[in-house]
């Protein structure tokens, strides 16, 4: 959907979004690239946490919509000045000791809940309306791969009387201001391993 350069924009729109929230600044709302899309968005601020010489990534917070509210560039200014508001004492300072993903979400469509064993993992994402969501991100760091996605579901939310699959492209900030890259989740080990099969980067 969005090119890489379209992708790193997107990011550089949400940062510079979360810190006018921050600032107390109105709120940018358009752009003349990013205005032309239409698409469900989530996006994530992981905080850098250093520890015994070793450095890990701690979500301080996520929050997105399945379905569009209005064009691309307005969602993602709305949605990240709930998202700095939702976050307890977030500063400047924290935002430039964070990294920020986007995650675009596109070609929803009807399912079943007996065919999410079958998603194209590390790709799809599964939503059950009007307010239950689950990224292809969040199934790898749970593991949440062929059955027990299946069962996740129905412990969350029951088994649901609509359910809907979608497909993602995601964008990552390697560092915290730094280059952005589109994240291919599917080539994770973690997928192969999990559903038995004999290749994976």
């Amino acid at each position: 959907m969005l090119s890489i350069e379209e992708g790193r924009r997107l990011i550089s729109f949400i940062r510079s979004s979360l810190q006018r929230k921050i600032r107390g600044l109105p709120l940018a709302t358009s752009d003349s690239v990013l205005s032309k899309y239409r698409a469900g968005l989530f996006i994530t601020v992981e905080y850098l946490v250093r520890s015994g010489g070793w450095e890990r990534r701690e979500v301080r917070g996520s929050l997105g919509v399945v379905e569009p509210v209005k064009d691309l560039a307005h969602d993602a200014a709305r949605i990240s000045a709930k998202l700095a508001a939702s976050i307890p004492r977030f500063s400047e300072m924290d935002l430039k000791r964070s990294v920020v993903e986007a995650t675009i979400i596109k070609d929803i469509r009807p399912a079943r809940i007996e065919e999410l064993p079958s998603l194209r993992w590390g790709v799809e994402g599964v939503y059950v309306p009007p307010n239950f969501a689950v990224l292809p991100q969040t199934m790898l760091e749970r593991k949440l791969l062929g059955d027990v996605l299946q069962r996740y579901v129905v412990s969350s939310v029951g088994v649901p009387d609509r359910l809907y699959v979608f497909s993602t492209q995601i964008f990552y900030e390697l560092r915290p201001e730094g280059d952005v890259i589109e994240r291919e989740l599917w080539r994770s080990r973690i997928i192969s391993q999990a559903l038995g099969l004999n290749s994976g980067a």
